[in-house]
């Protein structure tokens, strides 16, 4: 029988406030999460990332705190669960949980859009010079730069004072098949952020090369554009360019901009260059369980993920978590071109000033 111990390593409070209707909100922060229930309960939990240190206190001050344990007993009533005792009701929950799969979702979730207003961030002119810390910083050639030009912009805020604003890199964010921006992904020396209000659900910065999806033949999937365009130039004499789109979907991957660029260019061959790690792993399987439209979810474990694929139930380990492993267990066949950056953690690493070794070496497989 498990152990309320085990159940601490196994269970975290997010899935069971999940599993009761609660809803985070990544507005209030992203290193302690508040979760609010409909009826106007809400929960903040620490540690969102590590299962087994995982606890949570109440907004209203009560003494409603502590580890999952004591999450499920202060809901217990509201589990549909016939128990006899405390204890064998948190144990009926808890095992419940432990063997469900929690479904697929983008690690990142951004809140829900506000009005994106584009007369807010002024545009500046653009040109190689003034784009110097893609060339300086991020180790980007300038004819690579001059390439992706037209899907570049310089913008000022002016809703910032005027000794606060300044000219900042911009990535346009569009739906597919769409040429409204919809927000801007900003760049600059020590400098990262969003444009307030962007669309990041259906919104992706798209560099559309074949100008029609008749034209095009490859789609390019890439977690960032600075790593989309270090992909580039090391495989630029590989890729047919007048034929290629490629899509950064901004950190993250949202159901809506996977949907809407499937749907755009449907016959086109589909590639990922994610991060080469556990995180850009899980978006190529995400990526390819999209393509080949199987209903898939999965629940990590301490070491391992189990998925379940249409009902199929299969466990693959952390180390060898791979497209190849999952499709080969899963009897997914999606196509997807998978390239990696070999030895580095993504493509701009390889060309980084600070980090790039003496020969770049990329890998890509199906």
């Amino acid at each position: 029988m498990t152990t309320f111990r085990e159940f601490r390593e196994k269970v975290p409070i997010t899935q069971v406030a999940e599993s009761l209707g609660y809803q985070v909100n990544l507005q209030k922060g992203k290193r302690r999460l508040e979760y609010k229930h409909p009826d106007g309960d809400t929960v903040i939990i620490s540690n969102p990332h590590d299962c087994a240190r995982q606890l949570y206190f109440n907004r209203d001050g009560s003494v409603d705190r502590g580890s999952v344990i004591d999450f499920v007993a202060n809901r217990l009533p509201r589990f549909n669960e016939v128990y006899q005792s405390q204890a064998e009701g948190i144990n009926k929950v808890l095992a419940r949980l432990a063997h469900e799969p929690q479904p697929v979702k983008p690690f990142f979730a951004p809140p829900p859009p506000k009005a994106f207003t584009t007369s807010r961030y002024a545009p500046e002119p653009v040109s190689l010079e003034r784009l110097h810390y893609l060339t300086k910083e991020r180790g980007l050639l300038p004819e690579t730069v001059e390439k992706f030009l037209p899907f570049l912009r310089l913008v000022k805020d002016t809703a910032k004072a005027p000794d606060k604003s300044y000219a900042n890199i911009a990535f346009p964010l569009t739906r597919a098949g769409s040429t409204e921006v919809v927000g801007y992904d900003l760049r600059n020396y020590g400098f990262k952020s969003v444009a307030a209000g962007s669309d990041r659900r259906s919104g992706s910065w798209i560099a559309d090369f074949a100008g029609a999806p008749a034209r095009t033949r490859n789609v390019y999937f890439g977690e960032n554009p600075i790593d989309i365009m270090s992909f580039y130039q090391l495989k630029r004499k590989e890729i047919d360019l007048a034929s290629s789109v490629f899509i950064s979907f901004g950190g993250g991957i949202a159901r809506h901009q996977v949907k809407l660029a499937l749907e755009q260019w449907p016959l086109a061959a589909k590639h990922t260059l994610f991060d080469n790690d556990y995180q850009g792993r899980v978006y190529d399987i995400v990526l390819a369980s999209a393509i080949s439209g199987r209903e898939t979810s999965f629940k990590k474990q301490s070491d391992s993920l189990l998925f379940n694929v249409s009902g199929r139930l299969f466990e693959l380990p952390v180390p060898k978590l791979s497209l190849s492993a999952f499709e080969r267990e899963s009897g997914v066949r999606s196509g997807l071109h998978v390239h990696k950056a070999r030895g580095m953690k993504d493509f701009n690493d390889m060309l980084h000033p600070s980090l790039s070794p003496l020969k770049p070496v990329f890998s890509a497989r199906r």
